[in-house]
C-alpha cells in the first residue's frame, strides 16, 4: 500500500496536503482517527437550533423546488444573507443543505402534477409521473418519488461519508478530454434511446446543441446567432426553455383534444380521473417498491459517480439511471406510458447526486454544482476553508455536517409526506380552471427567474415549437438535455484541444476519456444491430 501510495505522490505530484488527507482516510479505518471525533460531530449535531434549522430548510426548500422556476438554488441565494446573524455555523449550513434536499425532492410535485418540472432535474421524473397521474394515480406517483429521493439521498450521503478520500482522487483525473468524452457518451446513449426511431433522437440531440449555441462565444466572445440582440447575447435560458417545451406544449396538445374531441391524441386529461377515488392509486404497496428497488439502486450508483464528478450535474444523473433502468426492463416499452420505476429511476439519480456532490467541495475546496459553490459561500463566511486539510483541523465539525445531511433527509421524508398528502388534490380542478392555472404557472415560472419578459416571450415560443415537435414524433427531452450540456460540451473539447496544440490525440492518450469513446462507439454499433434485427423481424 505504502508503494502504490508512493507511486501515485510521485505520478501526480500531490502536494503534501494530498497525502496528509489520504493517511488521514486510511487511518480512519486502522483505528488512528478516534471515534471521540465522530462522536463529538454527532454532539455538535443534537441541538434545537440546528435541527430547526434543518427542519425550516427542507420545508422551504420543498416549497421553493415546487413553484416552477423558483429553484432551491435560488432559496440558497436569498438565505445566504441570513447566515450572517447565525452564530452556530452548523445551524447555518444545515440550513443550506436542508433547502437544497427539499427543494430536489419538490422539484417532482409540479412534474407530476402538471407535467411543469419545478427544478430541470425534474424533467425526467415527467416522463412516467405525468402519465400516472393522467392515470388517476397521482398520490401512487408522489409518493414513489419521495421514497426514491430519500432512499438514495441517504445511501449517496454514506458515500460522502465514507469514501470523499479516495473518490477524490479520481475526481481529480477528470480534465477537458474526460469531460468531452462523458458528455459525448451520455448524449449519444440519450439520443439511441430516446425513441424507438434512433434518427429523430439524434435530431433532437441536433436541435438542442444548436439552440445551445445561440448567445457569445464562450472563449472569444464573439456573438453567434443572436441576429443583433442583447437579450439574445446571454443565451436562451434553461428554465423558461423547459417550461415551454414540456409544459406550455402539453397544454396545447390539451387544448386541441377539448376543440376537438374526435382527435386521437395520447394522454387526454379526462383519462386521468378513473380510479382516482381507489386508494390503492394513491399509494404504494409493498409488492410495488420491491418492484421499484433495483432502479433505486441503479440511480444510486449512476447519481453518485455522476456526482463526484464537478460540473455534470443532477439532470444527466435522472436520464442515465433512467435510460439504464429502461433498457434493463422486461418490459421497456412500458416507459413512459406510466410506470412506478421509471419515476423511481428519475427520482434516485437526480437525489444520489447531492451528498457526491459534497466530495470536490469538502475534501479539494472544489464546488461540484452551482448548489455547492453557494455553499462553500456559507462555509467561507463561517471562516471555514473546505480542502484537503478541512478534515484535519476539523473533524468533529466535518462529522457534523455528515449527520447533518442524514437528518435532513429524515426531514424530507416527514414533510414531504404531508405536502404529498394534500396537495394531490388539485387534480381534481376542471379543465376549465386546471389549463388556465396551468398557464399562470408557466407565466410565472419563465418571469421569476430572471424577472425578465423576454424569457416570458421564449417560454411562448418553445412552447409552440415543442407543440410541433411533438406532431413530428421528435422527443423533447434529449433537445433539453443538449442544450443544457451543449455549452459544456463545447468549453471541454476546446480546452482540450488547446492544451493539445490543436492535436486530436489527447483523447486516445488520456485512459478514461479513451474508455469512454470506446463505449460511444459500442453503443452506436450496439444499437445499429437491433435496428436491422428489428427491421428483418417486421419484414417477415
Amino acid at each position: 500500500m505504502n508503494a502504490f501510495l508512493s507511486f501515485l505522490y510521485l505520478e501526480d505530484g500531490f502536494s503534501n496536503s494530498f497525502k496528509i488527507f489520504i493517511d488521514l482516510f486510511l487511518g480512519y479505518f486502522k483505528g488512528k482517527i478516534m471515534w471521540n471525533d465522530i462522536l463529538s460531530g454527532f454532539s455538535l449535531v443534537f441541538q434545537w437550533s440546528n435541527l430547526v434549522a434543518a427542519l425550516g430548510g427542507v420545508a422551504f426548500g420543498m416549497i421553493m423546488g415546487a413553484v416552477p422556476g423558483l429553484t432551491s438554488n435560488m432559496a440558497i441565494s436569498l438565505l445566504i444573507p441570513f447566515t450572517f446573524y447565525m452564530n452556530n455555523p452548523i445551524a447555518a449550513i444545515a440550513m443550506l443543505m436542508g433547502l437544497s434536499k427539499g427543494g430536489n425532492f419538490g422539484g417532482s410535485i409540479p412534474a407530476i402534477l402538471f407535467n411543469i418540472p419545478g427544478t430541470p432535474q425534474a424533467m425526467v421524473t415527467t416522463f412516467d409521473g405525468y402519465p400516472l397521474n393522467k392515470q388517476g394515480k397521482s398520490g401512487k406517483a408522489l409518493k414513489i418519488a419521495l421514497y426514491s429521493s430519500v432512499m438514495a439521498d441517504t445511501m449517496s450521503d454514506f458515500v460522502l461519508f465514507f469514501l470523499a478520500g479516495p473518490v477524490s482522487l479520481v475526481a481529480l483525473k477528470i480534465g477537458p478530454p474526460e469531460y468531452s468524452m462523458i458528455i459525448l457518451f451520455s448524449l449519444v446513449v440519450i439520443s439511441m434511446v430516446a425513441t424507438d426511431e434512433p434518427v429523430r433522437g439524434l435530431i433532437a440531440i441536433g436541435l438542442g446543441l444548436l439552440i445551445g449555441i445561440v448567445g457569445l462565444d464562450p472563449l472569444l466572445g464573439t456573438p453567434r446567432l443572436t441576429f443583433g440582440s442583447l437579450h439574445l447575447s446571454a443565451g436562451f435560458q434553461i428554465v423558461p426553455l423547459v417550461i415551454g417545451l414540456l409544459a406550455l406544449s402539453e397544454v396545447l396538445r390539451l387544448i386541441e383534444v377539448e376543440l376537438h374531441p374526435g382527435v386521437n391524441i395520447q394522454g387526454k386529461r379526462s383519462e386521468k380521473v378513473k380510479g382516482d377515488d381507489n386508494p390503492d392509486n394513491h399509494r404504494v404497496l409493498p409488492h410495488e417498491f420491491r418492484r421499484c428497488l433495483p432502479a433505486i439502486f441503479r440511480g444510486v450508483g449512476i447519481g453518485s459517480i455522476i456526482g463526484i464528478i464537478p460540473g455534470i450535474g443532477t439532470t444527466v444523473a435522472s436520464y442515465l439511471s433512467y435510460v439504464s433502468t429502461k433498457r434493463s426492463s422486461k418490459h421497456p416499452e412500458r416507459f413512459g406510458k406510466g410506470v412506478i420505476e421509471g419515476v423511481a429511476a428519475a427520482e434516485s439519480g437526480n437525489n444520489a447526486v447531492v451528498g457526491p456532490n459534497l466530495v470536490p467541495l469538502v475534501t479539494l475546496g472544489i464546488p461540484g454544482n452551482e448548489a455547492a459553490a453557494l455553499i462553500l459561500g456559507a462555509f467561507m463566511i463561517k471562516g471555514l476553508t473546505p480542502g484537503p486539510l478541512f478534515m484535519q483541523n476539523n473533524a468533529p465539525m466535518l462529522y457534523a455536517l455528515f449527520t447533518v445531511l442524514v437528518i435532513s433527509n429524515i426531514f424530507t421524508f416527514l414533510v414531504g409526506n404531508l405536502f404529498v398528502r394534500y396537495v394531490r388534490f388539485v387534480t381534481r380542478l376542471p379543465n376549465e380552471i386546471m389549463y388556465p392555472m396551468i398557464l399562470v404557472f408557466c407565466l410565472i415560472g419563465s418571469y421569476v427567474f430572471n424577472s425578465s419578459l423576454f424569457d416570458v416571450l421564449t417560454m411562448f415560443l418553445f412552447g409552440i415549437f415543442g407543440y410541433f415537435l411533438t406532431k413530428l414524433r421528435i422527443p423533447l427531452p434529449p433537445v433539453i438535455v443538449a442544450f443544457f450540456l451543449g455549452p459544456l460540451l463545447e468549453r471541454k473539447f476546446r480546452q482540450a484541444f488547446i492544451i493539445a496544440g490543436n492535436k486530436v490525440d489527447i483523447f486516445f492518450t488520456h485512459p478514461i476519456s479513451l474508455g469512454f469513446l470506446i463505449l460511444t462507439v459500442i453503443v452506436v454499433i450496439v444499437f445499429v444491430l437491433l435496428g436491422r434485427r428489428k427491421s428483418k423481424t417486421s419484414q417477415h
